[in-house]
C-alpha cells in the first residue's frame, strides 16, 4: 500500500463519516463517526463488545472500510469490511452494537452505519454491498428492513448501491 493510496482512501472514509453525521443530525441524532483507532479499540474492551476489534486482517488495505460510532464519549457501534473484485463490491465482515445500549438506542445505529457504508461504496465505485455471514435469522430480518436481500446459498445479504 502506498502512502498516497492510504491518504486517498482515508479521505474518502472521513468524507463518508461527515456526510453520514450530517444526515443523522437532520434526523435529530447527534453522533460522531471515526476510524477504528486505539481509542475505539480500548472503548470496545470496556464497553462489552464481543469482537476482537484490534485483530484486523484488513489493516494493510488502504481501501478498507471501518467506522466507530460515538454518542458523546460513549462508543455505540463498530463496523469493518473491505472492497473486493476491483472495488465492485464492498463486503462488511462485522457490524456490532454496544451490548450496553438501551434496546431503543440500537435502532438508529444501523441506519447510521448503513448510510456511511453506502456513501463510501458510492465513492469507491462499488455496485453492491455484501453483509457477510449474518449471525441469526432475526439479524437477517433486521438487515432486510434496511433493504438488503438474503442470499442463502452464500449465507450473506446484498444491497445494490
Amino acid at each position: 500500500m502506498s502512502e498516497s493510496d492510504e491518504l486517498y482512501y482515508r479521505n474518502l472514509r472521513l468524507r463518508a463519516y461527515r456526510n453520514a453525521e450530517q444526515a443523522a443530525s437532520k434526523r435529530g441524532i447527534n453522533v460522531t463517526l471515526t476510524e477504528i483507532d486505539s481509542k475505539a479499540v480500548q472503548a470496545s474492551y470496556h464497553g462489552g463488545f464481543t469482537w476482537a476489534w484490534d485483530d484486523d486482517d484488513n489493516a494493510h488495505l488502504a481501501s478498507r472500510f471501518e467506522v466507530a460510532v460515538w454518542e458523546r464519549s460513549t462508543l455505540t457501534g463498530l463496523c469493518r469490511g473491505k472492497p473486493i473484485e476491483r472495488n465492485s463490491k464492498l463486503c462488511l465482515d462485522i457490524i456490532e452494537a454496544s451490548p450496553n445500549l438501551h434496546p431503543g438506542k440500537r435502532n438508529p445505529l444501523l441506519p447510521i452505519i448503513n448510510a456511511c457504508v453506502m456513501i463510501y461504496a458510492r465513492q469507491i465505485g462499488a455496485k453492491e454491498v455484501h453483509l457477510m455471514e449474518p449471525t441469526s435469522k432475526s439479524r437477517v430480518r433486521l438487515y432486510e428492513r434496511l433493504g438488503f436481500k438474503y442470499v442463502p446459498a452464500g449465507n450473506y445479504l446484498v444491497m445494490k448501491v
